[in-house]
């Protein structure tokens, strides 16, 4: 229910943001690796203001949940927090590069397992920034992406690159190849995840999978899978 709730609410608040034109992106995914841990998002982004010179501002509205194990006392118990992230941004277009900002708040639900008890929950609020530069090319693209969450001082970032590997000369479907790296912590966590990654694009849907190794400083070495689809509207 308290996921239904979030969804709910980023929902609502993208239909009522005005917006100058039906142009916009939506964007889910879902991750999960050999240690009982899962991250599922969905987004949605959308412009308001466009200039000829090649400036947009733009609304974006991301909500996800996130679960993962703990120790304590002996005992492995589970975990699991929702976020919502309602922002503003700004892209700037210079040659084949899209380079954007944006910010907003965090607000988060964390709900952790107790032994012979009930669960607790705590709500917290803060401040989340990202930048983003993507590079387009129709043989080939690149994609470094950057955040910060003060909430727990947590830094991510990822590269990817993929290139095309087919494409049929009429009809279905599109195929790039490729590569990602990503990184991310804090004062008491650190970790990296690598990969190959493949993209297929159906009409104007473009579904990703993707896996590989990852390796940080609570599980160390592992395996993860997920997959991504991003489509415009």
């Amino acid at each position: 229910m308290a996921r239904l709730t979030w969804l709910l609410l980023a929902a609502c608040i993208l239909t009522c943001l005005p917006r100058e034109s039906d142009a916009g992106d939506v964007f889910t995914g879902f991750q999960v690796d050999d240690k009982n841990q899962y991250f599922i998002y969905l987004g949605a982004r959308t412009p308001i203001v466009r200039t000829s010179g090649g400036t947009d501002l733009f609304v974006q509205a991301t909500t996800g949940g996130f679960g993962y194990s703990f120790k304590t006392e002996g005992q492995l118990r589970d975990a699991n927090v929702q976020s919502l992230v309602p922002s503003i941004g700004i892209t700037k277009i210079i040659g084949g590069w899209a380079l954007s900002a944006l910010a907003g708040p965090q607000l988060r639900r964390i709900e952790e397992q107790r032994l012979n008890a009930s669960n607790t929950i705590a709500y917290q609020a803060g401040v989340y920034g990202q930048l983003e530069a993507f590079y387009w090319h129709e043989k080939w693209n690149f994609l470094a992406t950057g955040s910060y969450a003060d909430l727990d001082n947590f830094f991510w970032s990822r590269l990817r690159g993929k290139v095309l590997a087919y494409k049929p000369e009429k009809g279905c479907c599109a195929t790039y190849a490729g590569w990602d790296i990503t990184g991310m912590g804090n004062a008491d966590f650190r970790g990296v995840m690598t990969g190959p990654v493949g993209e297929v694009q159906v009409g104007h849907v473009f579904i990703l999978a993707r896996g590989g190794y990852q390796n940080n400083t609570t599980f160390h070495s592992g395996a993860y899978g997920g997959f991504e689809i991003y489509f415009p509207f």
